[in-house]
């Protein structure tokens, strides 16, 4: 015990003096710890890409190129500590037997610093000049004759596994790395000939580590540029593509809509066949003005990107007003205007949708939130997105305060949704809603997990999400990666039932 303990516990003249202070610097600590874990973050991590780059090659090349990849002159002589190399790989075949074959390889005077090679079982394959004995192996990539994305990142820490190995923005493998540095002179990349079918892409190198967001942002960028299809606004009415993906944002209204899922039946049931998909990226308390997550969990484009968002619908309006009221209608636009813009640089099919009206007490607001609407429309007006008004009337019960909405409201507000995509609000099938509810479930277990800071936070170097006999290995970023195939499974029995629903609904 410490002195200052010590005389704590003599002067209360009683233990519990003692344990109340602990119980505080307890819950001190504990609150702390989740603020620096927390940390409020409008619009997400931040993403430069063009940081501490050194060189890049964004081309798409065969990996039995016959002349070398020089860095830049300016690179030579430069001591790295931190750094990191990522690029996309496709091949069109493994390499046969035991054996591993180079595919990449970063040569200095002297000799070749590292070595990235693929075995027929182990995937891909670290080895370093500075850790001759020891070879990194992740697990077997999906499958040859599609493109892969690895990023090799060096974060010095002796104490902690902070360098890692990711495989299409997935973790695989982390270990401590010394202090000290690699010294980069003459320099180049080169591509081996031994494994000479295939090809590499997107190759970068940064002297500096780089954060889980961009990483995610260099594993999402395609081989080759142009490769996106072009997508074109709604107009008139939301008349959906074939597999398209929705992105829902918004706040605690946007996911009260989203948990009763009614929207959603009507809205598979008046597409049948389409294959759509929504993605409920709705939090809590979420409003223009602010968006807090996690850390390491990405800035809003980020966030609709990963999804493969075709389409994005906003409900905001209803907290900003209560909140702010009339005064807050200028920053609001220029709130609202920044994230449609945010969402423009995905996909220019963007619905606004008018909120919902207060009840109670709290109609008195209703007028002002009339006001709110405006701009959303004007808004929508001047970005070419889709504005949907409310038609009717808010149902008595539809909120439990005038505020936030009852299963009811959800249902209700849901049932005017459809109207958008000029739907027939009607009952919809419990089984159908049942599926969606599981679906839902899924993506939220998927997509914002508990325990985020060992999963990609501040705590990723605990041994509780690492595999208790190779410490190198995360077993947890992995696994969280398996609910992947269990949503596309609950998505294909949503279908096959909206498919047998569809027009046949009473």
């Amino acid at each position: 015990m410490r002195d200052d303990e010590q005389n704590e516990v003599q002067e209360g003249g009683h233990a519990a003096c003692f344990f109340g202070s602990m119980f505080l610097r307890l819950v001190l600590g504990t609150h702390l710890m989740l603020l620096c874990n927390a940390v409020a973050q409008v619009g997400g991590d931040v993403v430069d890409l063009n940081q501490g780059l050194i060189a890049k090659w964004d081309e798409v090349m065969p990996l039995d190129l016959n002349h070398p990849l020089a860095l830049p002159k300016s690179a030579d002589g430069i001591m790295l500590e931190n750094f990191a190399v990522a690029f996309a790989i496709k091949l069109d075949a493994f390499p046969g037997g035991d054996h591993v074959k180079d595919v990449l390889w970063l040569e200095s005077k002297g000799g070749a610093q590292m070595h990235f090679d693929v075995g027929s079982q182990r995937g891909i394959v670290l080895r370093c000049a500075w850790k001759p004995d020891d070879w990194l192996a992740m697990p077997a990539m999906n499958a040859a004759g599609r493109w892969e994305h690895v990023t090799l990142n060096v974060k010095r820490d002796p104490r902690q596994a902070q360098s890692g190995l990711w495989l299409n923005g997935v973790e695989q493998l982390s270990w401590k790395e010394p202090l000290g540095g690699i010294e980069v002179r003459e320099a180049a990349f080169l591509l081996s000939g031994t494994m000479s079918k295939g090809q590499i892409t997107n190759l970068r190198f940064y002297n500096r580590a780089l954060n889980r967001p961009e990483i995610l942002e260099l594993a999402a960028m395609p081989p080759m540029a142009g490769l996106k299809p072009k997508l074109v606004p709604f107009s008139g009415s939301m008349k959906l593509m074939t597999e398209e993906v929705i992105a829902v944002l918004g706040g605690t209204e946007a996911e009260a809509v989203m948990e009763d899922g009614t929207m959603e039946a009507l809205l598979m049931t008046q597409f049948p066949g389409s294959r759509v998909k929504v993605r409920n990226l709705a939090w809590e308390a979420d409003t223009v003005f602010r968006q807090d997550r996690p850390m390491n969990f990405g800035g809003l484009k980020q966030q609709i990107e990963r999804t493969g968002a075709t389409a994005v619908m906003l409900m905001f309006g209803r907290q900003e007003c209560f909140e702010r009221g009339e005064d807050g209608i200028p920053e609001f636009r220029g709130a609202l205007e920044k994230m449609v813009k945010v969402c423009a640089e995905v996909t220019p099919r963007l619905v606004l949708m008018e909120p919902l009206a207060f009840e109670g007490e709290l109609s008195k607001h209703n007028a002002t939130l009339k006001k709110y609407a405006a701009v959303m429309a004007e808004v929508a007006k001047a970005h070419g997105a889709l504005f949907v008004a409310q038609k009717g009337e808010i149902k008595p019960g539809a909120t439990r305060d005038g505020l936030n909405l009852t299963s009811a409201g959800a249902a209700q507000w849901g049932m005017g949704i459809a109207k958008m995509w000029d739907g027939d609000p009607k009952k919809t099938d419990g089984r159908l809603k049942a599926l969606i509810g599981e679906k839902n479930t899924l993506w939220h277990r998927y997509w914002r997990p508990a325990n985020w800071a060992f999963l990609h936070g501040d705590r990723t170097a605990q041994p509780s999400s690492r595999d208790h006999v190779d410490p190198t290995q995360r077993w947890f970023p992995g696994e969280v990666e398996q609910y992947k195939p269990l949503i596309e499974a609950k998505e294909n029995e949503i279908w096959k039932l909206a498919n047998e629903l569809g027009g046949k609904l009473p």
